[in-house]
C-alpha cells in the first residue's frame, strides 16, 4: 500500500559553494548522501520545507517499488564537518498525496547488462503491471534474434510490440539477478560475432553524430558571446575524453 504516517529522518543541512542551503540524508542513502543533497534551498528554512516535500516523494518511490521503508538511523557526529548542522526532517505522505501518485504514473526502472568482452550495455525496462508487480521489457534484439531468444512463454507488451516481457518480478534486486541470467545464458550465448560488429558500428555511428551535435552547440555558443573559445575549447575536449576534467 503506498501510504505512511507521519516519520521524521536524520538529516545535516550545509550551505554549498553557490551559498545555496543543502539537506543531505547520508544514512537514509548510504551510497551518496553524504555527497548529494536530497534538496536545496535558497534559505535554510526553504532548503527544509523543500526537504520534507522531496522525502515524501522519496519514500513513496520506495514504497512503489515494494521496498519496506528503512528505519532512520542516527548520523554520528563525529562524522560531520565544519558547516554541517544535524537536523530532524519530518513528513508523510498526505499533504502531497495526489502529487505523488500523478508523478509515479510515469516511474520504470531502467536496469543494465554490461558485456564487457563486446563494450556493450544491454538494458532492460521495468514498467509496473497491474497486479503491483515489475513487468522487465526487453526489446535491444534484431529480427533474426527474435527466434534464439523467446519462446512461446514470453508475452509482447501490447502498447510497444517490439518489446517482449522477459519476467514479472516484485522487487529490482530480483529483476536484476534474472536478468543477469538470462543476458548471460541467452543473449551473450546466442548473439553471433556479426551482430555483435554491427552493433558496435551503430554504436560508433551515434557516438559521431552526437559529437557532431555537440561541437555544434557549442560553437554556437561561442558566436553568441555565451562563452570564450578557452570554455569551448575545454567543453569539447569533455565531450571527446568523458574522463578528462580541469582543476
Amino acid at each position: 500500500m503506498l501510504y505512511f504516517g507521519e516519520l521524521v529522518y536524520p538529516a545535516f543541512i550545509q550551505q554549498d559553494a553557490d551559498e545555496t542551503y543543502g539537506v543531505y540524508f547520508p544514512t537514509l542513502f548510504p551510497e551518496n548522501g553524504w555527497d548529494i543533497p536530497l534538496c536545496w534551498g535558497k534559505t535554510k528554512l526553504i532548503a527544509i520545507k523543500n526537504a520534507e516535500k522531496d522525502l515524501a516523494y522519496s519514500l513513496a518511490g520506495i514504497l512503489y517499488d515494494n521496498e519496506e521503508l528503512p528505519k532512520p538511523i542516527p548520523i554520528q557526529s563525529n562524522n560531520l564537518s565544519q558547516g554541517m548542522d544535524l537536523i530532524d526532517v519530518k513528513t508523510s505522505f498526505e499533504p502531497y498525496a495526489e502529487e505523488i501518485q500523478e508523478h509515479l504514473k510515469n516511474a520504470h526502472w531502467h536496469i543494465d547488462y554490461y558485456a564487457e568482452e563486446y563494450e556493450e550495455r544491454i538494458e532492460a525496462i521495468g514498467y509496473k503491471n497491474d497486479q503491483g508487480k515489475w513487468d522487465i521489457q526487453f526489446g535491444d534484439y534484431s529480427e533474426e534474434e527474435e527466434i534464439l531468444f523467446f519462446d512461446s512463454s514470453h508475452r509482447r507488451n501490447p502498447e510497444w510490440p517490439f518489446n517482449m516481457i522477459l519476467f514479472s518480478v516484485h522487487t529490482r534486486s530480483e529483476a536484476q539477478e534474472k536478468f543477469n541470467q538470462f543476458v548471460e545464458k541467452v543473449v551473450i550465448k546466442h548473439r553471433t560475432s556479426i551482430e555483435w560488429l554491427e552493433r558496435e558500428k551503430e554504436r560508433l555511428k551515434f557516438e559521431k553524430d552526437n559529437k557532431k551535435i555537440m561541437f555544434k552547440s557549442i560553437n554556437e555558443l561561442v558566436k553568441k558571446g555565451q562563452i570564450s573559445a578557452m570554455q569551448a575549447a575545454i567543453l569539447k575536449k569533455e565531450v571527446t575524453d568523458p574522463e578528462y576534467s580541469i582543476n
